[in-house]
């Protein structure tokens, strides 16, 4: 363990002079930082004007809310819905053109297309509506609705969940970029009563796999964690890093987000606390 003198100077100052830390070193860090944040907080406010600056940028996008089943059931879900419910969101070619016309009348520049995670798998009603539309899975779906969008203006960003090679390989035709959440690589969060155990595709070593063969294929990638979901320290770091060494190796991670978990109604962890306001802008400062 670090001594407060060793994490008050050298390993901070080892960041600020543009050296490599271990994870372990994050870690301490980390951990030290519950009790000295302030510190930690000035060599990350540093780091951000040395390296980015303070002008905050974004892209003007519209929703599209492709379908909204999903075969996970994860424990802080609202996004999922259930067959009969009235959020329930599955559009047709003719509501996707319609939007996409309405976004680019609003000078939007991407269209964010999301969907739940291969409802066709679970659900007879999404096989149905994908047939209906003269597809057999959600990938060949997305893939048309880029090209829809993209013939109309706006830039595709797709946000699917675990999506095949294949499947990546044909939106990488019209996509800018894409995204998938690592969410946290810990394999514990996948255990019985905890948030992903009825969510397969959040199994973390999978969506490592796909966040490398995005890289493999050169397609720039949203990805990021979740934060207060039962995660403990050491897991919160090691999501980082194992982001960081994707980037390392790929150099195809656009932007990490950091998500802090809010209890909602009429989901599994709505007694769970909020993630701590001072335990969040130490992950973001980490980050």
């Amino acid at each position: 363990m670090l001594s407060k003198l060793e994490f008050d100077f050298e390993t901070l100052n080892r960041i600020l002079d543009g050296r490599e830390i271990t994870k372990q070193d994050a870690y301490e860090i980390f951990l030290h930082s519950e009790s000295y944040s302030e510190k930690l907080f000035k060599t990350a406010s540093t780091l951000r004007d040395q390296n980015k600056g303070r002008t905050v940028t974004f892209s003007k996008k519209a929703f599209f809310n492709i379908v909204n089943l999903c075969r996970d059931t994860c424990s802080y879900c609202t996004y999922k819905a259930e067959i009969g419910e009235s959020k329930l969101s599955m559009m047709n070619l003719d509501d996707v053109k319609k939007l996409a016309k309405l976004a680019k009348k609003f000078k939007c520049v991407e269209a964010l297309l999301v969907t739940g995670e291969s409802p066709e798998q679970k659900y007879d009603e999404a096989a149905k509506w994908l047939r209906k539309n003269g597809f057999s899975t959600t990938g060949e779906y997305l893939a048309h609705c880029s090209e829809l969008v993209l013939k109309e203006g706006l830039f595709p960003h797709t946000n699917a969940g675990n999506l095949n090679r294949a499947e990546m390989n044909e939106l990488k035709k019209t996509n800018v970029s894409m995204g998938l959440m690592l969410e946290n690589s810990s394999q514990r969060l996948s255990e019985e009563g905890l948030p992903h155990h009825e969510a397969p595709s959040k199994d973390p070593k999978a969506r490592i796999q796909i966040l490398k063969n995005a890289g493999q294929l050169k397609i720039p990638m949203t990805t990021g964690i979740l934060v207060g979901i039962g995660e403990n320290d050491f897991e919160i770091i090691d999501s980082l890093f194992t982001i960081k060494m994707i980037q390392k190796q790929f150099g195809n991670i656009q932007e990490v987000i950091l998500q802090n978990f809010e209890p909602k109604p009429d989901t599994r962890m709505k007694s769970h606390p909020s993630a701590p306001q001072q335990y969040f802008k130490r992950v973001v400062a980490m980050t």
